[in-house]
């Protein structure tokens, strides 16, 4: 038989539903043809070929370098968390900082040419910052009825480079109008003290 033909026949060959005459035949020619026995080592994925071996000492190599990776791995995540709790508690400490007592601070306050001033000193051995935030009040057919303006103490560690201080003041104008109050709210950690158009009232 020709290589045509060998070739076209080795799919069925291959799937054993050729007759006994003509595998005897294909068989007679594949033991004589290189290209042929090529072409059905290709077909049945017989290349021949085997994978390469690694020895032990290659293994072993291998895998330690894989450990080493991942020990390598870890350690920058370690490294690069410990870096971020160290910058979040920096930030928190010499920054943001925690509410205050009021037991903590010597407070001071006066009415002077129509205006509240509110002394504050923190004795506690940390640098004192104010935050404050303000807001409109509102009836319920959405008219401004008043004002209203809260402070929060914080302490905060001492920064030697940048030496914000213990004390504080805070002040606001009064206005004498009954019908709009204005709202001045000191907020500590243990009570909040409340001011209205200049007068404490809690």
């Amino acid at each position: 038989m020709k290589c045509d033909m060998i070739r076209d026949l080795l799919p069925s060959y291959i799937e054993k539903l050729t007759s006994s005459y003509s595998n005897e035949e294909i068989d007679k020619h594949l033991e004589s043809c290189e290209a042929c026995r090529q072409f059905h080592r290709e077909m049945t994925g017989d290349t021949g070929l085997s994978m390469p071996k690694i020895d032990k000492a290659e293994a072993e190599k291998l895998n330690y370098f894989k450990k080493v990776k991942k020990i390598n791995r870890r350690k920058v995540i370690i490294s690069i968390s410990v870096v971020l709790l160290l910058a979040v508690a920096f930030i928190w400490l010499f920054a943001i900082g925690t509410r205050v007592s009021s037991k903590d601070v010597d407070i001071v306050y006066n009415k002077n040419n129509g205006r509240l001033e509110v002394h504050l000193t923190l004795e506690n051995g940390k640098d004192l910052l104010v935050s404050g935030k303000s807001k409109f009040i509102y009836d319920e057919n959405d008219n401004v009825i008043g004002y209203e303006t809260r402070y929060t103490p914080r302490g905060l560690f001492h920064n030697p480079f940048d030496d914000v201080g213990n004390e504080y003041m805070l002040g606001t104008q009064i206005r004498n109008e009954p019908n709009y109050p204005h709202s001045f709210i000191l907020e500590f950690k243990d009570k909040s003290m409340t001011f209205i158009n200049g007068e404490l009232v809690e």
